[in-house]
């Protein structure tokens, strides 16, 4: 049997709470790759946020400056922990599979991979190391003790999930007058392709937005769908990339939530006086 990257091997179950050690691989059996936040325990502190500001109600006037110092403590003090106790892995450190380019910006989630291709190919992958908003219909007010209570048992039951990263592969050709885009998600292991677009550029005729993007995926014949994936293994989308993928998203997430605790103490802390 052909080893495609549609393969199913055995995934790296993670659980991204800060400044603790990863798990240890599981073999997974057949399936499609669910969409899941970096982080498990990202829906714990909200809980406990809401719950306390219900109670507490609103700070007065006079403890605003005590309330935005200790705030801005509390945030150096968070980040003087992560930089301490932060490493990054040997994968996120050595950078991507040759020979693509990493091209980041502090302060800018995405992160982009380029890379030629014969003569007339150019190859961008794009990925955003952003966590996923919180979704606020988890907390339904009826269902709220009933959330809190079971907290605990589902955040054991997710970290037994595997990550799934979002990422975009653009096929260009070099003198700009087509490319195909490519809507991926990827374990570390696995790279799955969940829609294939084709856009042709001509200046008399632009893209319009109603242009036909292509059909489901899914609906692709089988053999049509593994040649997509070959299409792609062989220009380096490949079981490596998609490792470097989830070690470097993690790495940026993880460097810009560091840099972000700075950036609002900083703000907090800088309270001009009031006359």
């Amino acid at each position: 049997m052909r080893k495609s990257l549609r393969s199913i091997a055995s995934c790296a179950s993670r659980v991204v709470a800060r400044a603790t050690p990863r798990a240890s691989s599981t073999n997974a059996s057949p399936r499609t790759l669910p969409r899941l936040t970096t982080r498990a325990s990202a829906a714990a502190p909200r809980i406990a946020l809401d719950a306390r500001f219900c109670a507490r109600g609103f700070a007065s006037d006079a403890s605003a400056p005590v309330s935005a110092r200790t705030l801005s403590e509390a945030l150096l003090e968070e980040r003087a922990h992560e930089s301490a106790a932060y490493e990054p892995s040997a994968a996120a450190a050595s950078g991507p599979p040759e020979p693509f380019e990493l091209h980041e910006t502090d302060g800018d989630a995405e992160v982009t991979l380029t890379k030629t291709y014969g003569d007339d190919e150019e190859i961008a992958v794009t990925f955003v190391a952003q966590e996923e908003p919180y979704d606020d219909d988890m907390l339904d007010e009826d269902d709220f003790d009933e959330e809190e209570d079971g907290l605990d048992e589902e955040l054991e039951l997710e970290e037994d999930e595997s990550i799934a990263i979002d990422f975009n592969v653009v096929v260009s050709k070099t003198d700009g007058s087509a490319h195909l885009d490519f809507d991926c998600v990827t374990d570390g292991e696995i790279i799955e392709i969940r829609h294939v677009s084709y856009e042709q550029y001509d200046e008399n005729n632009p893209i319009l937005g109603t242009a036909y993007s292509g059909p489901n995926f899914e609906d692709l014949e089988e053999t049509v769908q593994d040649k997509f994936h070959d299409y792609l293994e062989v220009r380096g989308i490949n079981s490596d990339l998609a490792s470097y993928i989830v070690e470097a998203h993690l790495d940026k997430e993880q460097r810009e939530y560091t840099n972000w605790l700075g950036n609002v103490s900083k703000f907090v802390a800088d309270k001009k006086e009031t006359k």
